[in-house]
């Protein structure tokens, strides 16, 4: 089972640069910190998360996407039976390799009959390279099934998208394998007069052509199979479903479906050619003053309807039309916008007021209930268009749109509105288009309300679904204080699986109240971590934030904190709630409150962002605190002689009340030079260490 070097290298040689997670269920971390602390000094960039039991692999698997999962043999909490049993739930491509003292024969059959991919050891350098080896192989394997799925996924919705293309066409299309009808199209259908598609599967193709044109045809397709009829036309008869001539002129083409070969039949629509003088019906003004008339007369109007219905103007951009017009010549082109406006106006309410702005945009003024109604009509008819096919006499056109809509009130200009809109649109369309774009002061605001509402629901969501994760940005001593400390941040994983930092979705979950619920869920995974480590080797504090939410509801969640610790007590030093001093001191009492009862109950506070309050001094006096971490902008203007001036001063009031001080957003070596000969404790920022999914727990990189 062991894997050549060479070979294994080169596999992942393509993603040599890019960390790989191993997730490794181990009683002990000093496990995964050997297996790691080996393969990066061999030159592998990977990382190692620890888990104990079960459940946090479960965690583990469901909120992020290990490279390799690592199984320690006979462990209580977690069998690797159970183990390979959920992760063929979960993750089936993902590798288990089985870690035992030693390796023999009967273990490894055994390995492989429970369904891992291979049986390791840590015990020696021998037993470490072969680790090495099967551990590359593995990640190689698995980053390739991965790839394979994903190509076999977008391959599925390429012939979706073609099967739909061709369901919607109005041209006839025909699939023949071996002389036999394998499938066909409404329009096929419709052109011999059967009622669907499916009437027509497994006939053979001369039962459908006339009997004096057969000869021809089998002489067509037979030149065809050999090379030499490739794209020419094909003029004969087949036989309507009444029994008349159908004549037609078909192109026929050879490919191949799983490997074997097919024929398709392609018969152009015919274009309709209107009576002279006729007009579609509801077909849009050709004015662009009707339009500016019409748009006065909604503006003035605007003021009077229901408080309820919003009025906007709409403004359609056939992309690429100076293309469009070189691809099919200036007859087609124009007829294909024409077809694109009644196409338009098949999907708009029969009070929507259509109106050609120009030779390939189109205007409209309509109602709707809401500022979202408009939203959704408009990206819908930009994701619709482009599943559209308008024949022309000669071809077939592809249309993209770029949809600018303006929702309006009383207040606005017609000249001025229509302008903004017209440039907004044409600057769109003219970087390829193909979107919606929603301007306005309305818009603007509706539009950020929506996306609050959006990321406030998929919040929400995550945290009923436990799509959450956190990660950690180390808190660095300059005293050589052997204790780890980190800063706790929250990270959401979205419904595509994309990881959001907080600065994404925050600021929304505090309008929809969610902030409460994010506090409770990241205090109650530090807990858990902390109970996870109780056999690591160095002892760790984590600082876990607090919002306002939590600081007015502090009687309920000292409640709440409380039940979590019957089971388990804080050791010393553990966990540090950390709150903003802005908002302690806008809920002095609350705050006062709330930071003793948490240390009674075993924590330590922090108090962040601190030194810009009005009464910075008094607050080290009356808040019982640990800690005390300076706002950014003191490192910002650390040269500053007055912000240098009151940070010295802070500082002398804190290390009387025996205090320790934190500096954060440190990205320069002299800055931080400087912070420890002025007796800082400690220090954070990108300089120290980038915040990271540090691996404590089941908490991995996706």
């Amino acid at each position: 089972m062991i894997a050549t070097a060479q070979t294994v290298k080169q596999d992942v040689a393509a993603s040599n640069n890019t960390p790989r997670v191993m997730l490794v269920v181990a009683q002990l971390e000093s496990v995964g910190k050997r297996i790691e602390s080996y393969l990066r000094n061999a030159g592998h960039p990977v990382r190692c998360a620890w888990v104990t039991d079960l459940e946090d692999v479960e965690d583990a698997l469901r909120s992020g996407a290990p490279d390799v999962l690592i199984c320690t043999d006979a462990l209580s909490a977690a069998p690797v039976k159970d183990v390979i049993d959920l992760k063929h739930r979960l993750m089936p491509d993902l590798p288990v390799l089985v870690l035992s003292p030693q390796i023999t024969a009967e273990d490894s059959v055994a390995a492989l009959a429970a369904g891992a991919s291979d049986l390791i050891s840590t015990e020696d350098l021998r037993h470490m390279r072969h680790l090495e080896l099967v551990v590359l192989r593995e990640i190689a394997k698995h980053s390739q099934l991965r790839e394979l799925r994903s190509t076999r996924q977008r391959l599925a919705d390429f012939e979706s998208r073609h099967q739909q293309l061709i369901a919607g066409t109005n041209d006839a299309i025909a699939h023949i394998q071996e002389g036999i009808i394998a499938g066909v199209n409404p329009a096929f259908a419709k052109l011999l007069g059967y009622g669907s598609a499916d009437e027509l599967a497994a006939l053979p193709l001369m039962d459908l052509v006339a009997e004096d044109h057969q000869p021809k045809v089998k002489e067509h397709l037979k030149l065809l199979l050999r090379g030499k009829n490739e794209g020419r036309t094909l003029d004969c008869a087949l036989l309507h479903r009444d029994g008349r001539r159908v004549s037609i002129s078909a192109r026929l083409t050879l490919g191949k479906v799983d490997g074997e070969q097919l024929i398709e039949m392609l018969i152009r629509a015919e274009r309709e050619v209107p009576a002279a003088g006729a007009q579609a019906q509801n077909a849009p003004a050709a004015d662009r003053l009707a339009f500016f008339e019409a748009l006065s007369a909604a503006i003035a109007a605007a003021g009077t309807g229901k408080p309820n219905e919003q009025r906007a103007v709409l403004l359609f951009v056939i992309d690429d039309f100076a293309g469009t017009e070189q691809r099919l010549g200036l007859h087609d082109a124009a007829e294909a916008v024409e077809q694109c406006q009644r196409w338009l106006r098949e999907r708009l309410q029969p009070t929507d007021q259509l109106f050609r702005f120009s030779t390939h945009e189109i205007a409209c003024l309509l109602q709707r209930h809401s500022s979202a109604e408009i939203v959704e009509l408009g990206e819908a008819l930009v994701r619709d268009v482009a599943r559209q096919i308008f024949n022309t006499a000669g071809h077939e056109a592809h249309l993209s749109l770029t949809v600018a809509a303006y929702p309006f009130g009383s207040s606005e200009q017609a000249a001025t509105l229509t302008s903004e809109l017209v440039q907004e649109a044409r600057k769109i369309s003219a970087k390829g288009g193909n979107q919606f774009v929603n301007l306005g002061p309305n818009a603007r605001s509706s539009q950020q309300e929506r996306e609050d509402a959006r990321k406030a629901a998929m919040v929400k969501q995550a945290l009923e679904d436990n799509r959450l994760k956190l990660a950690y940005q180390s808190i660095a001593s300059l005293e050589g204080d052997s204790r780890q400390h980190f800063d706790v941040l929250v990270r959401v994983i979205d419904e595509n699986g994309r990881e959001l930092h907080a600065s994404e979705f925050i600021g929304a979950a505090e309008k929809h109240h969610l902030l409460a619920a994010i506090d409770r869920w990241v205090t109650s995974r530090a807990l858990k971590m902390q109970a996870k480590r109780d056999g690591a080797e160095d002892g760790s504090s984590l600082f876990v934030k607090l919002s306002q939410d939590t600081l007015k509801d502090a009687e309920n969640f000292l409640g709440w904190l409380a039940e979590r610790l019957k089971s388990r007590a804080l050791k010393p030093g553990e966990i540090v709630f950390e709150m903003q001093e802005a908002i302690v001191q806008n809920h002095i009492r609350k705050a006062r409150l709330l930071t003793k009862s948490l240390i009674d109950l075993g924590a330590q506070i922090a108090i962040e962002h601190f030194g810009i309050g009005s009464n910075s001094a008094q607050m080290i006096e009356h808040i019982p605190m640990q800690f005390l971490k300076f706002h950014p902008s003191f490192t910002t203007h650390f040269n500053d002689k007055e912000t240098h001036r009151k940070m010295l001063n802070l500082m002398e009031l804190a290390k009387h009340r025996q205090i320790k001080v934190i500096v954060s957003h440190v990205e320069d070596a002299n800055v931080m030079a400087r912070l420890w000969q002025m007796g800082v404790n400690f220090i954070q920022g990108y300089h120290v260490q980038e915040p990271e999914v540090v691996l404590l727990s089941a908490d991995v990189r996706t």
